[in-house]
């Protein structure tokens, strides 16, 4: 059975550098509108060669441009196919595939530098930030987390080097934790965002970038996309610090 796209990534993601990196993302984020894309055109949008998107392809493991573009159109379709059956499984097998080891173990040793661990977040969003608060807490952690557009602006102005922020919005598009982080980072915070895997602003502020694969769900206008990929992600995290504190009472 051949491959499929998240494979692809899986074994092949190490080998990117920094922008081909973040071309993958933009490539993901495009979702059905790849079909019409480019390698041209995706190149111009970075302002680098076609031959760069054609290197992503082969690094990993597709022959090229085509090949990644059909595998990706692929699994979207086999996505939606399954959305009503595994869609929870598929979240999970595809977000634990696009966060690596080294992203992890990172987060965790940037929580046990923090003096400080703030979580800016709004809407649903909260709700993962408040579990990863109070288990932090429990763990001995002095840890906040702030949803209202003041606090977080207040609190922020506050913040130095030795804090730690974690900026968490599911289209990392969200004005308020924009703001808020924006100032976190000029005053020397370490910022540690997560997002829906997509290209957005948040994520460039981040020293740490964490995304995960998003489920859309929307009633007319109301945000009901799920969060249960963050519960995971931050579960990860949390394990590992454990580990680590486990360790240092051994």
């Amino acid at each position: 059975m051949q491959d499929s796209f998240y494979e692809h990534v899986k074994s092949g993601e190490k080998h990117l550098n920094d922008l081909e990196s973040q071309i993958l993302r933009y490539i993901i984020s495009l979702h059905s509108d790849l079909e019409q894309a480019t390698s041209k055109g995706i190149a111009a949008h970075f302002y680098v060669a076609p031959n760069t998107i054609v290197r992503l392809a082969h690094k990993l493991g597709f022959t090229g441009f085509t090949d990644l573009k059909h595998s990706y159109l692929l699994s979207l379709e086999r996505n939606r196919y399954a959305i009503e059956t595994i869609p929870l499984d598929l979240q999970i097998i595809q977000t634990k595939d696009l966060v690596h080891d080294q992203t992890i173990e990172a987060v965790a040793r940037a929580i046990e530098r923090a003096e400080h661990i703030v979580f800016f977040c709004s809407g649903l969003s909260k709700f993962p930030c408040l579990e990863m608060e109070e288990k932090l807490r429990v763990m001995g952690k002095n840890t906040d987390t702030l949803f209202e557009r003041h606090v977080m602006r207040h609190y922020a102005e506050q913040l130095g080097q030795k804090d730690l922020v974690f900026s968490v919005s599911i289209s990392g598009e969200t004005e308020v934790s924009l703001e808020a982080t924006s100032i976190a980072k000029s005053r020397g915070s370490t910022i540690v965002t997560m997002t829906g895997l997509s290209k957005n602003s948040l994520s460039k502020l981040a020293d740490i970038p964490l995304f995960t694969v998003e489920k859309q769900i929307r009633y007319g206008d109301m945000d009901l996309d799920s969060r249960l990929m963050f519960h995971y992600v931050f579960e990860m995290v949390f394990e590992r610090f454990f580990e680590h504190v486990q360790r240092a009472h051994e």
